[in-house]
């Protein structure tokens, strides 16, 4: 792995105001995961099937990235994170609408 290379698990995914998939990351971070053929081949973010078959597989986070570059230590949320709608709770914070936690 490389100097700013870091990998968090998906926990779930949502829409952005256009319609683009977005995946929830254990950090507590938000990274883009478009299918725009030929730069970017995600055609299995285009299902329900797809997107939960990605669920707790690893994703570059590049904020966490940054801050590592940066010698700082990147906020962790994932004890915060809920594994069913990917929601940060506490502090405030609750489930999505529709969670079953």
């Amino acid at each position: 792995m490389e100097r700013g290379d870091v990998r968090r698990a998906i926990v779930g995914f949502e829409r952005d105001e256009i319609g683009d998939w977005v995946a929830l990351l254990e950090c507590g971070h938000r990274q883009h995961v478009r299918h725009r053929p030929p730069w970017q081949e995600r055609s299995w973010v285009l299902t329900p099937e797809g997107r939960r078959g990605r669920v707790g597989t690893p994703l570059e986070c590049r904020l966490c990235g940054e801050a590592q570059e940066e010698g700082g230590d990147p906020a962790c949320w994932s004890g915060r994170v809920c594994p069913e709608c990917g929601a940060v709770v506490g502090g405030g914070e609750g489930h999505r609408t529709g969670c079953r936690a």
